[in-house]
């Protein structure tokens, strides 16, 4: 013993220099350098032998924890041989006090001689605080990591050191119950999973299946996990197995002495259902290139495996390369998304049943469909005025059903077929032209290939194209907006003859300053527009417009028309000759507007043929001084009823002034006979009028002035201001000459003068 201390000692010097090094460097059993030979020694018998020290790493088995519960028994025995004068020692320390101490195992608190025996080396400990049974340790008061160490006298090796050196790091833990899962599996078979948690910290477990009747009670270890969580099977343990289980699960250390508690999780019926073969039923393509829809009939809560293989590479399906792994739903038919590697070439597809409590990490060939599905890839091209769609050959005869036949469906918005097109039963014939279409609308197509189990191809959109040069607008007008202030142009269709395939809000309009002038594009929008650019007062304006199919093709140019421009001339009024609707003008009315708001007050001429004038002064007084007029014109065919007539168009508002007019007779005989017995004024459009008359010496001898002239057609001797040959003074005028002065005031407040000569005769 003395020796072994001695030569523990001298060890010890060698290391202490090393103290100040991290215990990572260390590892956890120290590495006693200069012995070339490595003690032995076993726990338990053979339940773990332990050789050396590991040489200080981390990996070394010798620092891989053994789980030792907390009061187990474990025997320590030396198993190199041994004389009669080999002496052997073995300590048990605490982890942290073992790499942090600088002394001796012998002076060390947290380590004690375990047991010294000169001859079998043997040595019965408990991992137990000393109070409590007299095998344990004074300095042990919880679980944790311990070190054990042995060292003899038994080497003989030239130089060395004089003894054997052997550690194991051991993990004591008080031994809880662990944690665990069971599920019933297809196939008379239990599903046991230890899940990662704080219990389930054992180097084995111990599961019993105890039959609730008769002798057959399997039991199952685990071995030690090395990783959670951890599932294992009971396996053919439990096959054919008739009667219910009571299952229980034991935590256990390697040494195999620990009394830990046992998880009972009661009774457990094994008669687990039956798995049959899936079927296949339909493949279906989204509108995501090579995405498809599988749909797979199999029975409810069960998981399915998908394997794939290329048709143009093998016939056979390789079953260790699953493609897809998915879980049923509640319904015996469910669908799964697939991503193919190509999308523009053809897939087929098996399933496989699989128990979804308890799935299998090898295929089954009788869970695997008899059926396969393939994909059918499909294109759609679009060509002027005509879609074709093409697609690849179909495989001839695939498992579970042949070809049969192909057929294209057109599709609306809503997903419903719009047009379905005849089937096909010739395998080779991969084409079909859609040419009913219209040129910038969107179509859906899809292509079924059906084996027995129907084949979708991705639903594929394409828009229409053409080259064709769209019609004319048949219908369209200039004319003014109410205010007159605009140019207001704009195309129709005729309602029972709309095109579909125009372009919203793509009309263009091009405008001239004459109809067969240069016209430029002014403005893109709906089917009407005002032109604020023209000067409406000022000419007129000729336009033609377009539009733009969904193609992007531009009509033909509309008919050519131009506002009516009305320019007044005098108390005349004188309008362009161009049409303004495309239509052709039939005939132009003349009305009386207010000019404030653009409405007809009063119809003053109408069913003007070829005729681009008008004189306003044969209008009688009572139509004012001054009017505002317009100039409708109506479109050909407005008075055919049920035509479809284009509106009628209006010019621009003119003011018309009329001057008032004076007449008055240059002689006159008041002689009494009522006839031409007063000099008076006769004229329109009078307010106010002043009469003066001269002597020939320049004397006024007359004057009388009225306010509120009557009207031309209620003038005469009597209603009128004039002179009967009697002077202001009461005197009979003389027959002779005499000069006249009248002043007049219209109704628009304007004043005009008149100067002359009269003859009075009796």
């Amino acid at each position: 013993m003395n020796r072994i201390i001695r030569n523990i000692r001298t060890v010890f010097i060698g290391i202490v220099a090393l103290t100040s090094w991290s215990t990572e460097m260390f590892a956890q059993c120290r590495n006693e350098t200069g012995d070339p030979v490595k003690g032995e020694f076993s726990i338990n018998g053979n339940k773990v032998n332990v050789k050396g020290d590991g040489g200080g790493s981390l990996t070394a088995s010798n620092n891989i924890p053994i789980k030792i519960c907390e009061g187990e028994l474990i025997v320590l025995k030396n198993t190199l041989p041994v004389t009669s004068l080999t002496s052997n020692s073995y300590w048990i320390t605490e982890y942290g006090a073992y790499n942090s101490r600088t002394s001796s195992l012998a002076s060390s608190t947290g380590s004690i001689d375990a047991s010294y025996n000169t001859i079998t080396g043997n040595a019965g400990i408990k991992m137990i605080s000393k109070t409590a049974d007299p095998a344990g340790f004074s300095f042990y008061d919880k679980p944790g990591k311990y070190v054990i160490t042995q060292y003899d006298n038994s080497s003989t090796a030239t130089n060395g050191p004089g003894f054997h050196h052997a550690c194991q790091v051991i993990e004591i833990i008080a031994p809880p119950k662990p944690v665990v899962t069971t599920s019933v599996c297809s196939g008379d078979e239990i599903q046991i999973t230890f899940p990662a948690s704080p219990n389930n910290i054992f180097d084995d477990y111990e599961i019993k299946f105890n039959a609730t009747a008769g002798s057959y009670n399997p039991v199952l270890k685990t071995g030690k996990p090395t990783s959670y969580p951890f599932v294992v099977k009971s396996g053919t343990l439990l096959s054919g197995f008739t009667q219910d289980i009571i299952l229980t699960v034991q935590g256990l250390s390697v040494t195999g002495n620990c009394v830990a508690p046992i998880e009972n999780k009661g009774r457990i019926s094994v008669n687990a259902a039956t798995i049959y073969r899936p079927v296949v039923s339909s493949i279906i393509g989204t509108t995501k290139k090579g995405e498809f829809k599988l749909a797979v009939s199999a029975q409810n809560n069960i998981s399915r495996n998908l394997y794939i293989r290329d048709p143009l590479l093998t016939n056979t399906y390789d079953y260790n390369t699953v493609f897809k792994t998915y879980g049923s739903t509640a319904t015996t038919t469910d669908s799964t998304i697939l991503q193919v590697p190509d999308g523009n070439k053809t897939y087929c597809f098996r399933a496989e049943a699989l128990d979804l409590v308890c799935p299998s990490t090898t295929s089954n060939p009788n869970l695997t469909s008899n059926e396969e599905v393939c994909t059918t890839p499909a294109t759609v091209t679009a060509v002027s005025n005509l879609n074709t769609i093409t697609w690849l050959k179909a495989i001839g005869s695939v498992t579970g059903g042949a070809f049969s036949y192909y057929q294209v469906e057109r599709l609306n918005s809503n997903g419903n077929i719009d047009k379905l097109f005849p089937p096909i039963n010739n395998i080779t014939e991969l084409k079909v032209e859609d040419s009913g279409i219209t040129c910038g609308q969107e179509y859906t197509y899809r292509v079924l290939t059906n084996y027995s189990q129907k084949s979708y191809s991705q639903i594929i959109k394409v828009k229409a194209v053409s080259d064709d040069i769209p019609t004319k607008i048949p219908r369209f007008f200039a004319t003014m907006t109410n205010d007159a202030k605009y140019a207001s142009i704009q195309g129709q269709f005729d309602p029972s003859n709309v095109p579909v395939n125009i372009k919203t809000n793509n009309y263009k309009f091009y405008r001239a300053d004459a109809i067969n002038s240069a016209y430029s594009l002014i403005k893109i929008g709906n089917q009407l527009i005002n032109d604020s650019t023209a000067e409406v007062d000022k000419k007129s304006y000729c336009y033609y417009m377009t539009w733009t199919n969904l193609c992007d093709k531009e009509s033909s140019p509309s008919e050519k028309v131009c506002t009516v421009y009305l320019k007044p001339s005098g108390a005349t009024i004188n309008w362009t000759k161009e049409t303004s609707i495309s239509a052709g003008t039939d005939s132009y009315i003349v009305q009386r507007v207010n000019p404030s708001n653009g409405t007809n007050v009063k119809e003053l001429a109408s069913n003007l043929k070829n005729i681009y004038s008008y004189n306003t002064q044969v209008l009688p007084e009572t139509e004012g001084q001054e009017i505002y007029i317009q100039i409708e014109s109506r479109p050909v065919g407005w008075n055919v009823i049920g035509s479809n007539s284009l509106p009628s168009t209006l010019s621009n508002i003119v003011r018309i002034f009329r001057p008032s007019l004076m007449m008055s007779p240059q002689i006159f005989t008041p002689n009494g006979d009522n006839n031409n017995d007063k000099f008076i004024v006769r004229g329109k459009f009078i307010k106010k009028l002043k009469m003066s008359i001269y002597d020939r010496w320049g004397n006024v001898i007359f004057y009388e002035e009225m306010d509120g002239y009557p009207t031309e057609n209620n003038q005469n001797e009597s209603t009128v201001v004039g002179w009967n040959g009697i002077m202001n003074n009461g005197n009979k005028a003389i027959e002779g000459s005499y000069a006249f002065k009248i002043e007049i005031e219209d109704t628009i407040g304007q004043v005009s003068v008149k100067e002359g000569a009269l003859l009075l005769a009796y």
